[in-house]
Parts: C-alpha cells; sequence; structure tokens
C-alpha cells in the first residue's frame, strides 16, 4: 500500500500547486476560523499531509508552536518540509505512519498471497472481516502516544484514500481467477472493511485532541458533472442528497461520523470546487468543530 500511494503522490503534473491555489485557500479558512477562536495554540496535527499541496504550511506553522505531519509516503512530506524557511522547518515533525494500521498485521502481503493462490472466495473474505475486527486494537497502538496531545487534528481529504483503491488495483491482477459474483463478494468485503477503516481512523484521531480541542476534516465528496449543477447550488441539503447517490461512500461514511463526535453548537460546515486537474474537477466539503464534551 505504501508504494502505491507514494505513486498517487508523485503521479502530478506541474502545474497542481498553482491549480489548486483556490483550494488551498478554502483549507486555510477552516483552520483561520478555529484561530480565532482559540487564542494560543501548541500543537497541531495534520493527518494524512502527503505533497501538502492542499496546505499553506508556512502560515500554519506561524500560528502554532509545533506542526506534526502524519503520511504512509515520508518522501513528500520531506520534499514539502524542505522547500520551507530553516525557522518554519524547524517547527515541523514529520511522523511516517500508516493510518490504517494494516501494516502492523502484515495485511498485503496475507493478501496478496491469498490471491496469488486463488483462494476460495469466501476464505479471503473470511480473513479480511478478520481483521476488521482486530482494526481498534491496532489503531489504538498506533496512536496511544499521541493521545490528548494536539489543540487542533485535521485530516486532509484522507477518506477517499484509504485502502480500497489500492484493494481493488490489487484484485484486478488477480480477477480472471475468480467467477463474477466470487470477485463481486470478495469488494463487497473491502467495502465492509475500508467503512470500519473510516470509523477506526475517525475514533482515534478524536483520541488525540486535547479536552476543548478543534477538529477539522475536509473531503471531496463527488465528482462534479455539468449535470449536478443546479443541485449543487441549491445548497447543503441537497447536495448531501446528491452525495448519498453518486457521491464518494468512504467521504459520506467519514463525515457521518466525524459529526458525532464533535459539539453541534460550534459546528461550521463549508463547500467548494475543487480543481483537481484538467480533467477532473471535485466538490469538497470542509467541516469545523470541537471536540464534543466528555467525549473519547
Amino acid at each position: 500500500m505504501e508504494t502505491f500511494q507514494r505513486e498517487m503522490n508523485h503521479n502530478r503534473d506541474e502545474l497542481r500547486r498553482t491549480r489548486w491555489t483556490q483550494h488551498r485557500k478554502q483549507v486555510t479558512g477552516l483552520f483561520d476560523a478555529v484561530f480565532s477562536k482559540k487564542a494560543i495554540v501548541e500543537k497541531v496535527a495534520i493527518v494524512g499531509a502527503g505533497n501538502c499541496d492542499d496546505l499553506d504550511i508556512e502560515y500554519l506553522a506561524s500560528k502554532c508552536s509545533s506542526l506534526y505531519l502524519f503520511d504512509i509516503d515520508r518522501g513528500s512530506m520531506e520534499k514539502a518540509r524542505n522547500n520551507l524557511p530553516d525557522y518554519t522547518r524547524k517547527k515541523i515533525q514529520l511522523v511516517e505512519i500508516d493510518v490504517t494500521g494494516l501494516d502492523k498485521v502484515m495485511f498485503e502481503d496475507h493478501l496478496t498471497s491469498m490471491l496469488k493462490r486463488g483462494d476460495r472466495a469466501e476464505d479471503i473474505v473470511q480473513y479480511v472481516k478478520e481483521i476488521e475486527n482486530r482494526l481498534t486494537q491496532v489503531s489504538d497502538s498506533i496512536f496511544a502516544s499521541y493521545y490528548n496531545g494536539f489543540d487542533i487534528v485535521a485530516t486532509s481529504a484522507i477518506y477517499t484514500q484509504l485502502f480500497y483503491n489500492w484493494a481493488i488495483d490489487l484484485l484486478t491482477h488477480f480477477e480472471n481467477q475468480y467467477q463474477e459474483n466470487d470477485a463481486a463478494e470478495i469488494k463487497d468485503g473491502f467495502l465492509d472493511l475500508r467503512d470500519q477503516i473510516v470509523r477506526t481512523l475517525n475514533h482515534s484521531i478524536s483520541k488525540c485532541i486535547k479536552e476543548d480541542g478543534f477538529y477539522i476534516t475536509w473531503s471531496d465528496m463527488l465528482k462534479i458533472e455539468p449535470e449536478y449543477m443546479e443541485t449543487i447550488n441549491e445548497g447543503l441539503n441537497a447536495i448531501f442528497a446528491l452525495a448519498s447517490n453518486v457521491g464518494y461512500g468512504a467521504a459520506l461514511i467519514g463525515i457521518k461520523d466525524y459529526l458525532g463526535k464533535v459539539d453541534k453548537s460550534e459546528l461550521s460546515l463549508r463547500y467548494w470546487p475543487w480543481d483537481f486537474n484538467a480533467n477532473k474537477q471535485y466538490l469538497t466539503i470542509g467541516i469545523i468543530g470541537r471536540l464534543k464534551e466528555g467525549y473519547k
């Protein structure tokens, strides 16, 4: 999975940072809303930082004592940090981490071996289910040292990047070994695991936030098509209805789970178009919330 994600991070055109200027401003606005409510911010964490193309790292570092960047691809984070002034670099801590926790149970090796052998679909699904049941324990072991450590924790468009795309790509190399219904059964097992990964990650991240701290998330919800514009212009309720039909399931699950962890009285939601590349534009939702009192 690390190799897959690294290739995704490196597969970008030279104009991306410029193209993402408006998206980056929207993301900065989420942080600004929190900074206006919280006078002193010591530690900030961004999970899924990657290339940092959607982040104004220099500005964010200027607003806190230390900035932690979490991602499976350390090389991309290092490249982003190395382009910053020395006084900013000193504030930044890089944490190389597979937030799914699947590396801790050698999931990639086991699943690949099962597919290479052509193991029965029901055996593969059973194995995937066993891993799903272990996620909470594994996630606790990954994040425990960061619990109650941050004034602000943010996730950077991570829900749609977790596990599933890699798993489907892996399956395509062995799909000819399986009947159509068996391949569909395996994919359903992957979806269940993906959904649990999203929920488990949210739970672990929330435990990393200090009492009275803030939780920020932004995620691509759906690819914008011309026929969606009329609905999108009707506002959030219409957007969520549209996304429930044509949007990304991982994003919807992540957002719904997130909403259960924050104080509704201080919740703020925004949405905007993200010009991802010359051929793709995503509708993105950003949410700001203060961690619910007594939650964890």
